[in-house]
């Protein structure tokens, strides 16, 4: 004889799961990390979570589609593609892809593409990561596209919909291997967010924090500079073969978030034009000295 095991809307309900359970993933899973799901419905991993949003999205027969950008969202750029692009993605891959993949937990922006994530895990798999993102639409679009692809699947520690700030309000030292910041837009959107990721010490020592940013040429006054170019703000954040001259708004910025937070020092910096945009590409190390 031969029994139907119970489902509800598409998911078997088995291994401990519940109606209750199940409608309680489907209106917080927009809007919550699937760890903190995980807690909410009596979880010990946040992998049940996702096994059972991919469940859900296959009885819904929810295929990933290109997500309409948010006006409101300025200040950022879509240039995904572009030899120059390309090539800081790849000097970002060969950051991560030198620390330990042991224990690794990258936090990172991959919006709804996940290219660099992808990217990374290609070349070297292992990495594990945790992904966030501050618009909904695209998040939901990028955790459709995460649980239609295995590689990513079991790649992915969690998922926030939240802005990076938001996000690391409770985190303490060390709580990162490495973070990849594709902010893609301009710094002084971000500069309260990525001083308080470094004040804190949010990534281990030997990891790294890549940032890219768009150009800002308007020039600022540097008392630094009279410093004399050998003191530590040069040391740390200039980088092989720069030429030492009058500042501009993003390099400066960057330069002053690493001068004034010990223990960091800026070993790659890549400029490069995709589209319409001048961007900046800001490699910063946290020495293990």
């Amino acid at each position: 004889m031969t029994t139907t095991e119970a489902t509800y809307k598409g998911v078997p309900l088995t291994h401990g799961r519940t109606k209750e359970m199940i409608d309680v993933i489907i209106e917080k899973r927009d809007t919550m990390k699937t760890t903190e799901i995980a807690k909410l419905v009596g979880f010990d991993s946040f992998r049940p979570v996702n096994a059972i949003c991919r469940l859900l999205n296959t009885a819904n027969g929810t295929t990933p589609k290109k997500v309409k950008r948010i006006k409101e969202a300025k200040n950022t750029f879509s240039n995904y593609h572009g030899t120059g692009k390309s090539k800081a993605r790849q000097l970002i891959a060969d950051s991560i892809m030198s620390t330990k993949r042991r224990h690794s937990n990258v936090l990172t922006l991959p919006a709804d593409t996940w290219i660099m994530e992808k990217n990374i895990l290609k070349q070297k798999s292992g990495y594990k990561f945790t992904a966030v993102e501050r618009d909904k639409e695209t998040y939901q679009q990028m955790v459709k596209n995460l649980i239609t692809n295995n590689l990513l699947f079991d790649s992915v520690i969690g998922t926030a919909n939240k802005s990076i700030g938001e996000h690391i309000v409770n985190d303490g030292e060390d709580t990162y291997s490495s973070a990849i910041l594709d902010y893609c837009g301009f710094i002084d959107s971000f500069y309260d967010e990525i001083n308080d990721f470094m004040k804190r010490n949010l990534v281990r020592k030997g990891g790294y924090i890549a940032i890219t940013l768009a150009e800002n040429d308007r020039a600022i006054n540097n008392s630094l500079f009279g410093n004399g170019h050998t003191n530590n703000y040069i040391q740390n954040c200039y980088v092989e073969n720069e030429e030492v001259s009058g500042a501009k708004v993003t390099n400066d910025l960057v330069n002053f978030l690493v001068h004034n937070n010990a223990g960091y020092k800026i070993v790659t910096k890549f400029k490069y034009r995709d589209k319409k945009a001048n961007m900046l590409l800001f490699i910063i190390k946290r020495v293990d000295e």
